[in-house]
């Protein structure tokens, strides 16, 4: 996990600019346009869609995180976290509520938003078939029924199979830990978690099966309805003034500091070299980052289920659904679960409970007056412990896990069979079990481990994504400018395709695509030279030529007024510099041959253009 430092600063960027790139469009005047034809109404009442969205989206994750991870931030160990010890008290519970916010908050929800707007935009209101190949259709036209478009599904389905596998083993490992309390004879064990992922893969390829408006339909009203009861419960039962009062509170802190921390990377922490050693310099890597990594895993899974649902909305009501509803409930969520186990932490702490206490302890099987020191508990007995001090309804969020599976085998079925709305039965079957056998495999291999080992697999799963991602945001840009006509689609270009060599392969571009990989100045020849250090002149010498080829890129555009921007030509040249050094070398060359013979043509001799020549010579 430590090579995954390296990528902090790109997970946190990116997250900060999807952010800012979904509120610009929000403000646009292109947020009216709807997810179909102009026509077209809503497919699910407002109820039913809201339900399905938070039930594929992120039920699993609220039972698991939303009573221990407030504690783990509240007792981190001896500097766990950069707010060890910093503040009261007091203040360090508020800080541990504004930490889970944000990692629940819009940085998460954005990725789902953006996939979801673009690939329903452009498969209701353009026809394009329900598959992620379709979000690039603004950028690559026609050739995203070729090799590229393959490439973008099957790294779709990789992603979302273990990013849908993540949560699938973290919600087995809890109903393991369920299932103890419910009876002390069942141990908490792999093959135990292992019987339950096929306990619930088969519920999930029953619901699967019937479809999307009944199955899973009625699967996620059910599982929305039984957590509404649960956080009602909770709410009524607990003290209920202190947790509205918190609700509001951890709401203000969040929208106060969410671009400060959103922003953060711990970026002396990281370094480990803090001559006080008070730091933390794994916590960035443990949380925010596998958080990130496992949003973006999710991001086809969720984004693709989020757009079937969503057709006949505006993409104002898509982003009010997906972002403001769904950040506002989950908040709440977040706050009574989470806010009572701060409240039986601090109490447990006042009532003199230890880790070592016999009730209410880190081995206890009874509590202590109805409290655990939860920071002294294991991560899957927090949220039971909790929930021991109200009776039974503990034992229900076992529906919630597969109402995650089913949504995740529909999704990977529609890629699998490019976009078809509805899959064969055996196809569905067979990613759902293809679904159990992942997550078993994960487990089987990761043992005692198997929540790094999962947590490992989705952020390696969610880096590629990352990329394209980045690439979305152009696409849904230049679709919705298409439609609204402030953009002409069959405007200048350049004059070769980017991926030209590949596409239409010769030995002349094949050479000149070699040519630009190990020489893209066409300086013919490299200099070895044994000195210490020189891999960093290297990397210097990269980028600085990155920058270059960036402004020529751009310098072109303008010239032939190509539609685009320095950022793209940046992202372009820095990713696929020898197709970019090809295609701008290849554009300018016909741009030449072009004036040329347009000079010809029309009597300009280009070597001497002084003297003047009749127009109509030939």
């Amino acid at each position: 996990m430590d090579n995954f430092k390296k990528c902090t600063w790109l997970y946190i960027g990116t997250q900060d600019v999807w952010a800012l790139f979904i509120i610009v469009l929000y403000l646009s005047k292109y947020s009216k346009m709807k997810l179909g034809k102009p026509h077209e109404k809503p497919e699910f009442n407002d109820a039913t869609y809201f339900t399905m969205l938070f039930a594929a989206g992120i039920g699993i994750g609220l039972f698991y995180f939303g009573v221990a991870e407030p504690i783990w931030h509240l007792e981190p160990g001896h500097y766990g976290n950069r707010y060890y010890a910093r503040y009261s008290d007091n203040q360090r519970a508020q800080d541990a509520m504004n930490v889970t916010f944000f990692h629940w908050g819009i940085h998460g929800w954005i990725v789902y938003v953006l996939v979801g707007l673009l690939l329903g935009f452009l498969s209701y209101r353009k026809g394009l078939p329900m598959t992620m190949r379709s979000c690039f259709y603004p950028l690559l036209g026609d050739r995203i029924y070729g090799w590229m478009g393959d490439f973008i599904d099957i790294l779709s389905i990789v992603c979302n199979m273990f990013g849908v596998c993540t949560s699938l083993g973290l919600g087995v490992i809890q109903l393991n830990a369920g299932f103890k309390r419910l009876n002390r004879n069942i141990e908490f064990s792999t093959t135990n978690q292992i019987i339950t992922i096929w306990g619930v893969t088969v519920l999930a390829t029953g619901s699967v099966i019937s479809g999307l408006k009944l199955g899973i339909r009625r699967l996620s009203e059910i599982c929305f309805s039984i957590g509404m009861v649960l956080m009602l419960i909770v709410l009524f039962y607990d003290d209920t003034w202190y947790l509205l009062n918190l609700y509001v509170q951890s709401i203000g802190y969040y929208l106060q500091y969410v671009v400060q921390i959103g922003f953060h990377t711990d970026a002396f922490a990281q370094l480990s070299n803090a001559p006080d050693k008070l730091q933390a310099s794994d916590w960035m890597n443990d949380w925010t980052i596998f958080y990130w990594g496992w949003w973006i895993a999710w991001c086809p899974f969720v984004g693709m289920f989020m757009a079937k649902i969503s057709r006949g909305r505006t993409i104002r009501e898509f982003i009010n659904a997906t972002l403001a509803a769904s950040l506002f409930y989950t908040f709440l969520w977040l706050t009574i679960f989470g806010g009572a186990g701060l409240r039986m932490e601090r109490n447990a702490a006042m009532a003199n409970i230890t880790c070592s206490s016999p009730l209410g302890g880190s081995n206890a099987t009874q509590n202590f007056k109805g409290l655990y020191r939860l920071s002294c508990r294991g991560k899957n007995d927090m949220w039971f412990d909790l929930m021991d001090q109200y009776g039974d309804p503990w034992r229900i969020p076992v529906c919630l896990v597969p109402d995650c599976s089913d949504s995740g085998s529909l999704v990977i079925d529609c890629l699998s069979a490019n976009g078809d709305p509805d899959p064969p039965v055996p196809q569905r079957v067979f990613w759902a079990l293809t679904e159990g056998a992942t997550a078993t495999a994960l487990l089987y291999a990761g043992g005692a481990d198997a929540l790094q080992a999962l947590q490992a697999v989705s952020i390696a799963a969610g880096l590629p994504y990352t990329i394209l991602l980045c690439f979305m945001c152009v696409s849904l840009w230049r679709a919705v400018q298409m439609e609204a006509g402030d953009l002409d689609p069959n405007g200048p270009q350049f004059s070769v395709s980017l991926f030209n060599p590949i596409i239409w392969p010769s030995c002349r571009g094949v050479f000149k695509l070699l040519l630009a990989t190990v020489a893209p100045c066409h300086d013919g020849g490299g200099v070895h030279l044994p000195v210490n250090g020189i891999s960093y002149v290297g990397w210097a010498v990269l980028f600085l030529f990155f920058g270059v080829a960036t402004a020529i890129r751009t310098g072109i555009r303008e010239e032939d007024g190509i539609q685009g921007n320095m950022v793209e030509d940046f992202f372009v040249v820095m990713l696929l510099y020898p197709f970019a050094a090809y295609q701008m070398d290849q554009h300018v060359l016909n741009h030449r041959q072009t004036k040329m013979n347009g000079d010809v043509e029309h009597g300009h001799v280009c070597e001497n253009p002084a003297p003047k020549v009749n127009s109509d010579t030939k």
